[in-house]
């Protein structure tokens, strides 16, 4: 890649975060909640997938055709994917964060996360940064504009020039909490990720221009205490195929499962289509949501744990 093509992006990623020295503060862990039990335990064995889900090759032809990278830092492993048709000019930068119990390498290959970005259908960059596995490690990425300007050096590609999208699932509040300092977030999805408050009110009431998408599975004690107190705030039953009303605010309980959010591919690409990120004339609107067999074995649950988490697990207490 030319030097000018490299600075061009860092560009970009300085521009759209351009905030004062310190702007993503280092804040402490945010308190423990009284009951967490996704995460205090692993996830369960996997189960078998939808067979009506969509046809394996449809969404795998969309995944090759886009660019992926795997850039290794000091600070662990960033995945970083693009569609084919992928827009800088229009584009999000879409972060997911992942949870407990799971690595970014882990969590990239067994929630098959390109072909859930991709069934979404929106133009964005999607980044995945290491990130605790465990209650007891430290938050790998505290610097959300870190984060954006190592994957800006890091990929050959324009970086998005307006939106920022943390997403975060269970464990991933610790990381996403130190991130609502940085001003140019403007939305936040959580999938089963408010176990306790850490500054999403505020946050919310700072700016109108500011979005939350919160599915609950087992977090409905602060999510009720969080939405009880935004009176904007659109509430929904399930997780509709037909999509997330157009709502600042949403608040969707389910039944679905608390790993399945991030395993099944229907909770996070609905969230994603719910954000106001342009959609790309490529998108595949045909396909229902769901993610296809897999071909290959899924790892079994020992073996998608780090090797770290499995040493030290017996000083986990349900």
């Amino acid at each position: 890649m030319c030097l000018g093509v490299r600075l061009g992006a860092v560009a970009v990623a300085v521009a759209l975060l351009a905030s004062p020295a310190g702007a993503d503060v280092r804040a402490p862990d945010a308190a423990a909640p009284e009951l967490r039990p996704s995460l205090d335990r692993p996830p369960p064995d996997p189960q078998p997938l939808d067979a009506a889900a969509p046809p394996r090759d449809a969404l795998d032809e969309r995944v090759d055709a886009g660019r992926h990278w795997r850039l290794d830092t000091a600070r662990g492993a960033v995945h970083v994917w693009i569609p084919a048709d992928y827009n800088a000019e229009t584009a999000a930068a879409v972060v997911f964060v992942h949870g407990y119990w799971v690595g970014v390498d882990e969590a990239w290959d067994s929630y098959r996360l390109a072909a859930q970005f991709a069934l979404s259908g929106i133009n964005a960059m999607f980044i995945a940064p290491e990130a605790p596995a465990a209650k007891w490690e430290p938050i790998a990425w505290p610097s959300l504009a870190d984060l954006v300007r190592t994957v800006a050096a890091g990929v050959d590609a324009v970086m998005p020039a307006h939106r920022l999208v943390a997403v975060g699932h269970s464990g991933a509040y610790r990381t996403l909490a130190p991130w609502l300092a940085n001003p140019a977030l403007d939305t936040v999805v959580l999938l089963d990720a408010l176990y306790t408050d850490y500054g999403l009110l505020g946050w919310l009431r700072a700016s109108r221009q500011r979005r939350l998408v919160n599915i609950a599975y087992e977090t409905g004690r602060f999510s009720d205490y969080l939405h009880r107190r935004l009176p904007s705030t659109r509430r929904v039953d399930g997780l509709p195929p037909d999509g997330l009303p157009d709502a600042r605010i949403l608040y969707v309980r389910t039944g679905a499962g608390h790993w399945e959010l991030v395993t099944d591919g229907v909770a996070l690409p609905l969230a994603l289509r719910a954000i106001g990120v342009p959609q790309l004339a490529s998108a595949p609107a045909g396909l229902p949501l769901g993610l296809p067999p897999r071909s290959d074995p899924p790892l079994a649950t020992d073996a998608a744990i780090p090797l770290r988490l499995l040493e030290r697990s017996a000083e986990f207490t349900p």
